[in-house]
């Protein structure tokens, strides 16, 4: 609540919110009391985010010493991102079910994040399984 009054003065803010997705941490903020008419007015966009792990530059996936025989070295991330239009404004104020925000979002352009490490995938950055393992669906 505190967030949104900010929000509402002119002030940016960033906040965290653990969720699956970008589309489930706006009905999450509905489900948690805020109003849907002050989070219509308020939010501007949502960035959903996992860490994956990166290929270990030495072997490239085979496991050697320099990672502990993982095949893995650090870690990188796979981004979703909603940016918040009249479309999702009017669906979020009418409290619309997550999956049909998330449709707007996708029509709109948005790239979720499993789309985001398919990017990481055909970079060489990271495996196809290690994508799977960090996003939903």
């Amino acid at each position: 609540q505190i967030a949104i009054q900010a929000s509402l003065t002119g002030h940016l803010v960033l906040a965290t919110l653990h969720t699956n997705d970008a589309a489930s941490a706006v009905t999450r903020l509905m489900d948690m009391g805020v109003e849907p008419f002050l989070l219509s007015s308020s939010l501007l966009g949502v960035l959903a985010q996992r860490l994956v792990r990166k290929f270990c530059p030495a072997c490239h996936g085979a496991g050697c010493e320099a990672c502990g025989h993982t095949g893995y070295q650090g870690r990188t991330g796979v981004f979703e991102l909603l940016m918040v239009d009249d479309t999702i404004r009017a669906q979020i104020h009418a409290q619309a079910p997550e999956a049909e925000i998330r449709a707007s979002a996708l029509a709109a352009g948005m790239t979720l994040m499993r789309d985001d490490g398919e990017r990481l995938i055909a970079q060489g950055i990271t495996s196809r399984e290690e994508v799977l393992r960090v996003t939903r669906d």
